[in-house]
């Protein structure tokens, strides 16, 4: 992918974003947000996912976490990725495999910066869709308290729908 079309696909990944973003806002009270773009998803991504990329390379990795306050102190990370995929083929594959619970993922951008970093994702609030070539998935999980768990779900879905 050249260098003007990474770009172009960024600035819609983070328009994606930021619409993701304002639907959680009409559920939560504060909405805090990061996004970070690549070419490399194998450096990124872990298990058999990132065996899979090593042998079907993807064009571009699109990554987002968004810090929701629900305003009773309940904090909830929730980890959206966009992957694009050189053919719709490789992006039923990827679909598939990520889909598949204990077979990897793309490494959550809040594990490689930020302050949440010792989040772990369980795979348990997890949504995922294919739009072509584009492979979304979106995971939520609780940050110190479990009682906002039941939140998670309708959370990581929100992420994810288009409007």
């Amino acid at each position: 992918m050249s260098a003007s079309s990474l770009r172009a696909s960024s600035q819609a990944r983070r328009r994606d974003a930021n619409a993701a973003r304002l639907r959680l806002l009409r559920q939560a009270v504060r909405v805090e947000q990061r996004f970070d773009t690549t070419d490399d998803c194998a450096a990124h991504s872990y298990g058999k996912v990132r065996e899979f990329f090593r042998e079907h390379p993807c064009v571009a990795l699109h990554r987002a976490w968004f810090e929701v306050r629900d305003g009773k102190r309940g904090v909830v990370l929730v980890a959206v990725s966009w992957v694009e995929m050189p053919d719709t083929r490789s992006a039923r594959k990827f679909h598939r495999l990520v889909d598949t619970h204990g077979t990897g993922n793309v490494t959550e951008l809040s594990r490689e910066e930020g302050p949440y970093r010792r989040v772990r994702f369980t795979g348990h609030h997890y949504a995922s869709r294919r739009d072509g070539t584009t492979v979304v998935n979106a995971q939520a999980e609780p940050v110190g308290r479990a009682a906002v768990a039941a939140e998670l779900e309708s959370l990581a879905a929100t992420a994810l729908r288009g409007d």
